[in-house]
């Protein structure tokens, strides 16, 4: 078979500009419950219910007639105002159309039916229509080509193909177009200076094009795209990746898409590039990125899930997370075969048994019936339910998830400063762990409006994480307000001094330990004061200097059964033996608030301090896990 690229331009002319069927093809019926009952279902297809239930009525959203043809009609993938025919990112969703199109199990009824293939053609055939002459997408307007709409239409279609090579039938020209269009997608992506810009940027949506490459080349031997997409994902290593272990999003660390689509990426393409050198450094980036998370991502006792040093987040907000990946995917993260700290999260193969033995229990008491479809909602039918089935699905035991976790670095070792620093932007992340407890000191150059810094993250061994900043606050980020200001002066950066044993310490990109000894960090408050933070063996001890009168914000983490105690210049939370004291001037009245923000199974309350002139305070932790 000819490389598809060797297609005549003006052949590819005639065949974009063929038209469409005019007729209009029979509805998809709805499913016939009677003749698929849950034991058709196997343990890992127990979400797919909800989807057959609805995948009539997502079907029959196609348009077919009209300029338009082939448009998927309905709101229930990206944002409800952003439905609409010019947005690529929609017909992501032609993957759910051709998977049910596709799939020989004997629960689906739609394998090879000619209503769904007659909208799965009308919908590659609008796919490949609305592509620019430079292979681009777009996705907020007409023409408004940009790198998500491309490089995630070459992820999500190049698993629609590849499931179409050996389907049922279907028009052949309709693929062939769908095919050149994928190809110049993923050309673009790779060709392209300004997307290339943007990757730097977003890391996550220029990742697609890894996995949306190599499944096109599992189909079509493409030397030049080849070559291409080997020599762009080795420069990405480290345009792409801060020397402190994140992946840029905003320039910066955010937590919910390298997470998220991230982590979707990189389970995509290790499906494909495991055992080759490109799957080689794909599990050097990821052992990098969960060396990060190890320190910035605090492991409750009960083992339940992590508390993030999340205040230093760029673009979406992230609080408390118990697995990686879109959310579709149950944690399953199959790169931690290879990475052991990628263990940490996610099931447990012991723990997947029980909770598909609990999705099929739910299901069985009221069977069919499944929920109803949310349209208007961001993924009421996520492409994403089926992105990943056909991948490799590897799972941790729990005994390889203790290890893991075992390995954390706050685990490992009970006394350490570490600091990550990014080569990008001016920023430092310290972490000093002391028998007592572990914590996150995040500094340096805030540049989007969400970002505080400061004091990130406090835990302890037996109480688990007692003090997080919250995200884009004015009133639950730690630090100092000035009474006149809208925010903590930590809402706008600084640049500290660090100090070891009274040493000054230069701060360098990259990672490593710094020298044993208590730290200090020193700053000031915009022209208005200073600041002095210092972590000793029993507490984390506060100085600050204002000349105008300023107000202290402490967000603490309180468990509905904590014994909280408040008096004179005191307040104390008693938590599974361990006893963390604030303390300052008994003069100074300080307040308490209860929040209705929550980090997992607790609440987030706020201790006020209002002072002028000077405030001392200090974080001292009791027994904190030392039997």
């Amino acid at each position: 078979m000819k490389p598809l690229r060797s297609l005549s331009l003006g052949f590819l002319a005639l065949l974009a500009a063929a038209p469409a069927a005019a007729q209009t093809a029979p509805p998809v019926a709805p499913v016939d419950w009677s003749a698929h009952p849950l034991s058709q279902f196997a343990d890992d297809e127990l979400t797919l219910p909800y989807y057959l239930q609805h995948f009539a009525r997502f079907a029959n959203s196609v348009r077919m007639e009209g300029p338009d043809r082939g448009f998927i009609d309905i709101s229930v993938w990206r944002n409800e105002k952003d439905n609409r025919p010019y947005n690529a990112r929609i017909m992501e969703n032609a993957l759910s159309l051709a998977y049910f199109y596709t799939t020989d199990r004997p629960w689906n009824p739609y394998r090879g039916d000619p209503a769904v293939r007659a909208r799965l053609e009308a919908a590659l055939d609008f796919w490949s229509r609305s592509q620019s002459p430079a292979g681009r997408f777009s996705e907020y307007g007409p023409q408004q080509w940009n790198l998500a709409a491309t490089a995630f239409a070459t992820k999500f279609m190049g698993e629609t193909l590849r499931l179409l090579h050996n389907g049922p039938p279907i028009d052949s020209a309709v693929v062939r177009r769908a095919t050149e269009a994928d190809r110049r997608a993923i050309m673009a992506v790779l060709q392209s200076p300004d997307f290339y810009e943007s990757g730097r940027f977003f890391s996550n949506q220029y990742g697609n094009v890894w996995p949306g490459a190599l499944a096109y080349l599992a189909l079509h031997p493409d030397p030049e795209m080849r070559t291409l997409l080997e020599t762009q994902f080795r420069r990405a290593s480290t345009d792409h990746q801060s020397p402190a272990g994140y992946f840029y999003e905003a320039d910066g660390a955010d937590w919910s898409y390298n997470l998220g689509t991230h982590h979707s990426n990189v389970q995509m393409a290790w499906s494909y590039a495991r055992g080759t050198p490109m799957g080689d450094q794909l599990a050097d980036e990821t052992a990098r990125w969960y060396e990060w998370f190890a320190y910035n991502a605090a492991l409750e006792p009960d083992g339940s899930g992590f508390v993030l040093n999340r205040a230093i987040e760029t673009r979406q907000q992230s609080v408390f997370i118990t697995r990686a990946g879109q959310g579709e995917t149950g944690g399953v993260f199959s790169p931690a075969e290879r990475v052991e700290m990628a263990r940490v999260t996610g099931p447990t193969r012991e723990s997947q048994v029980a909770t598909r033995a609990q999705q099929r229990a739910a299901l069985a008491d009221g069977w069919p019936a499944v929920d109803s479809l949310a349209t208007g909602t961001f993924s009421a039918f996520s492409p994403y339910a089926f992105l990943h089935r056909p991948n490799l699905q590897w799972v941790p035991t729990d005994a390889q998830q203790r290890a893991a976790r075992a390995r954390l670095p706050y685990l490992a070792r009970t006394r350490f400063t570490h600091q990550r620093v990014d080569s990008r932007k001016p920023v430092s992340y310290t972490f000093v762990r002391v028998p007592a407890y572990y914590a996150a000191f995040n500094a340096g150059e805030a540049w989007r409006e969400q970002q505080r810094y400061g004091l990130g993250l406090m835990w302890t061994p037996r109480a688990g994480a007692i003090l997080q900043s919250q995200t884009g606050t004015a009133d639950a980020a730690w630090g100092t307000r000035s009474a006149s200001g809208a925010a903590v002066y930590e809402a706008r950066g600084f640049v500290p001094e660090f100090r070891v044993n009274g040493s000054a310490v230069t701060v360098t990109p990259g990672t490593r330990d710094l020298p044993a000894g208590p730290l200090s960090v020193q700053y000031a408050l915009g022209a208005f004061g200073t600041k002095n933070v210092e972590f000793t063996d029993g507490a984390i001890r506060v100085r600050v200097r204002h000349v105008e009168p300023f107000i202290e914000y402490i967000p603490l983490l309180v468990l509905p059964t904590d014994v909280v105690e408040q008096g004179a210049g005191r307040l104390a939370i008693t938590r599974a033996g361990t006893r963390i004291t604030v303390t300052w001037p008994a003069a100074v009245a300080g307040e308490l608030r209860r929040t209705e923000r929550m980090t997992g199974a607790k609440q987030v309350a706020v201790l006020t301090i209002p002072a002028s002139g000077e405030l001392e305070y200090a974080i001292a932790v009791q027994d904190g896990g030392r039997d």
